[in-house]
């Protein structure tokens, strides 16, 4: 019995030595194999980190090529615009000078035509005045110009207008008198065109008239007095005729 007591005891404690020695080697070796485990996670994370590192250097270099040619390109984005720019002025320039220039040429050619046109009208222009005097006692008689005042064309001979080339005339008559009840014809050819009449006393001081009517060639335009009663003309009568057109 006490033999039993005594192996049982010593199994016991053999049992324990043995765990306790196997719980120490256990914890040595974890004290031994820690530090390597702390520098592998290190190197690992600055593995990473290097990693990282490059990688956003080498993004940073390519954000900073792009950047570059982004600069280029808006360079030359500007430089061609300042081309197109520097282009349009110069066209611009050029049509302002061109404009001008014919602008000045048509008004250069207007004032040449008007010129020419100004000529033409004095060298064919035609008309006449004249002061009217004298007695006349016969519806047939020519009332005869004393005083011709103008006669540009020289188609009024002092009595008669004979149209020197076709177109529009205007005539004018105005009689200052003494005379009653008479007046004067403006006759073209042989057709009467209008009476400048002045009737009795106080009335018979004077009269007017005018008359526009086509003439050709050779036409004549010419005064008689309305009847055969005595017409005596003041000097300040006039008569006047001019081509229009």
């Amino acid at each position: 019995m006490f033999l039993s007591h005594t192996c049982l005891l010593f199994f016991v404690f053999a049992l324990a030595c043995g765990s306790s020695a196997f719980l120490l080697n256990e914890h040595a070796n974890a004290s031994v194999s820690h530090p390597d485990n702390c520098n592998y996670n290190i190197y690992s994370k600055i593995d990473a980190l290097e990693r990282t590192l490059h990688n956003l250097e080498t993004t940073v270099r390519e954000k900073t090529a792009q950047m570059d040619t982004l600069e280029s390109t808006v360079r030359e984005k500007t430089t061609h615009s300042d081309t197109l720019m520097r282009q349009v002025l110069l066209t611009v320039t050029e049509m302002e000078a061109k404009i001008e220039s014919s602008n000045l040429r048509n008004m250069s050619l207007e004032i040449e035509e008007f010129k020419q046109n100004l000529k033409n009208i004095t060298e064919t222009s035609i008309g006449f005045t004249t002061k009217l005097h004298g007695s006349y006692s016969s519806s047939s008689s020519n009332i005869e110009g004393y005083s011709i005042l103008f006669n540009k064309g020289n188609a009024y001979n002092g009595t008669v207008f004979t149209c020197p080339s076709p177109g529009l005339y205007l005539f004018h008559v105005s009689v200052i008198t003494s005379s009653d009840s008479n007046g004067l014809w403006i006759y073209k050819n042989s057709q009467q065109l209008t009476l400048a009449y002045f009737g009795y006393h106080p009335q018979s001081n004077g009269a007017s008239v005018s008359a526009a009517t086509w003439l050709d060639t050779g036409d004549h335009v010419y005064l008689r007095p309305f009847s055969t009663s005595l017409l005596s003309l003041d000097g300040n009568s006039a008569f006047t005729g001019v081509k229009i057109i």
